[in-house]
């Protein structure tokens, strides 16, 4: 899949610049000429880095670097703001609306590629370090429904067994007792599905000993 950029700018000329500049290295270009175009089109076409301008209409780059920023979906979105602003003053401003890099105009365009280049690797990392994360964390779920439900389920099924050949026999009278162990381990199940549906804070503990996969902790113990 192609790697997508957002190019926001009002001056056309620098859109077109940056269109024929990107697409020449294969990077498919999206471009909008004020932040609120650029907002609708972040939130379609889910680019991997945002070059935009900090000086628009409708939506200047200040807000639209928030926007971003705030949206659950994009908030990870590399962004490299553009400006004729060169005070410290105003990089800090640009760096504390959340954007990743800060480059001003003029602009030496080898340079800007060069920044769009390491935000991309760094976008390609953080991707990387989410599937590990992810994976690592189905991994943990699936220890503990295995760790915390094998237990009961596997006295379930010998009761199970047991109580089947008990039928018609005179040990018939011990089914009472055994359904009864049955239904403590069919509660042992349901209690810890409903404490894996209603966690509000998780909290882990090791699977094994210098393992570095862990296991929710559903003890409820502090």
């Amino acid at each position: 899949m192609a790697i997508k950029i957002l190019v926001v700018d009002d001056d056309v000329y620098i859109r077109s610049f940056l269109q024929k500049r990107l697409s020449a290295l294969n990077y498919d270009v999206v471009l909008a000429d004020n932040g609120e175009a650029g907002l609708m089109l972040a939130q379609r076409e889910r680019p991997h880095l945002i070059v935009s301008d900090w000086m628009m209409p409708k939506m200047d780059g200040k807000e639209f670097c928030q926007r971003i920023k705030n949206d659950e979906n994009l908030k990870y979105t590399y962004f490299i703001l553009l400006t004729a602003r060169d005070t410290a003053e105003d990089k800090i401003e640009g760096m504390e609306l959340g954007a990743d890099d800060f480059m001003t105009k003029p602009f030496n365009d080898k340079e800007l590629i060069a920044r769009i280049n390491v935000g991309l690797r760094i976008t390609t990392l953080q991707q990387e370090l989410a599937k590990y994360q992810h994976e690592k964390a189905i991994t943990e779920m699936a220890v503990t429904i295995g760790h915390e439900i094998n237990n009961p389920l596997g006295i379930m099924m010998l009761t199970l067994q047991v109580m089947k050949k008990k039928l018609g026999t005179d040990r018939a009278k011990e089914l009472p007792a055994d359904i009864d162990s049955t239904l403590v381990n069919g509660n042992r199940i349901a209690d810890i599905v409903k404490r894996l549906c209603s966690l509000d804070q998780l909290q882990f503990k090791p699977y094994l000993k210098n393992s570095d996969i862990n296991m929710l902790d559903l003890t409820g113990k502090p």
